[in-house]
């Protein structure tokens, strides 16, 4: 915080040497960096990159050791052939031998009608001649609607073989594998989760862990500095706040660069940064400060700490 303090105390004394009919501020130019982390543990099996070395969007950073969620996978994918297996056999018709065999009832029961038959027209002719007595015509009447029935029950035994298993008990095992479904993709997700690759193009600013180490849930083991988050810094007093708004182009130099380099203003600060002390006063008016951010135009020719003179 000190330090801090002094920076600012400097940028308001040079702003206050060179006059505010030059409009110059001293600042720097800031990087704000990617900490790129696992939201899982493990070993980091494998570190691909190292500190400064320039990176392409996509490319492979680590990856950390892939169990258990590897584990975690193939118990899923037994679970899940075992039910698929089991919802295929459900879905099939029964064995053939089964079929067979009740379609071989229904031929007896259809030779059995045909006996019944003609045993009751036997009887109807004996009964018109008064030669047989009526029970006997009942009787074959009954045995006839009897054998009806049973063929009946047969043929619905048969188209019940050939559908297969109750149609709720294929609903209830499709259940089954959709869930293990969800649950393998969900263990998938988490696996990759631990490869970690470039979101976008830039410079590997730092490195944390080494390979081999262990590396706990959601801590980055790399950062990474894009050329969209390097802007420059700076602080200008309240007199001069109203000339500027976001989106308006500025010129800065710096050592060692071109004269003058673009950039455009991204965030004005709503809040005022105070020099000790820290009670406003009208004689302390000048000291007020505010924090202005900018996005440099061509940003890769710029280092992080970078000091600079913004003119407005």
């Amino acid at each position: 915080m000190y330090l801090k303090f002094l920076f600012i105390l400097m940028i308001v004394l040079l702003n206050g040497c060179s006059g505010n009919e030059h409009k110059q501020f001293s600042g720097y130019v800031e990087g704000e960096n990617i900490y790129l982390a696992s939201p899982f543990y493990g070993v980091l099996n494998f570190l691909k990159v190292q500190r400064g070395q320039h990176v392409k969007r996509g490319e492979l950073l680590y990856r950390l050791d892939p169990n258990p969620q590897q584990m975690n996978i193939s118990s899923i994918e037994g679970e899940l052939a075992q039910a698929q297996s089991q919802l295929a056999d459900l879905k099939k018709p029964r064995r053939l031998q089964e079929i067979e065999a009740i379609e071989a009832q229904i031929q007896q029961t259809n030779a059995q009608i045909t006996l019944a038959d003609i045993r009751v027209s036997r009887y109807q002719k004996l009964v018109d001649k008064q030669a047989s007595d009526i029970d006997s015509l009942d009787a074959a009447l009954a045995y006839l609607q009897q054998q009806k029935e049973l063929k009946a029950q047969y043929e619905a035994n048969l188209a019940l073989a050939k559908l297969g298993s109750r149609e709720d008990l294929i609903k209830g095992q499709q259940g089954v594998v959709d869930s293990l479904m969800a649950k393998l993709h969900v263990a998938q997700w988490e696996l990759a989760q631990k490869t970690i690759y470039a979101p976008a193009e830039g410079i590997i600013f730092d490195t944390y862990y080494l390979q081999g180490e262990y590396v706990a849930a959601q801590q980055p083991v790399l950062s990474l500095l894009t050329p969209e988050n390097i802007r420059i810094e700076f602080f200008v007093p309240l007199a001069f706040l109203n000339q500027l708004r976001v989106g308006q182009q500025i010129s800065f130099a710096c050592e060692g660069c071109q004269k003058r380099n673009s950039a455009i203003i991204s965030y004005i600060s709503p809040d005022a940064e105070y020099l000790p002390p820290l009670v406003y006063s009208r004689d302390n008016n000048s000291k007020l400060v505010f924090r202005i951010k900018a996005h440099i135009t061509n940003p890769t020719l710029f280092k992080p700490g970078q000091p600079v003179m913004v003119t407005l």
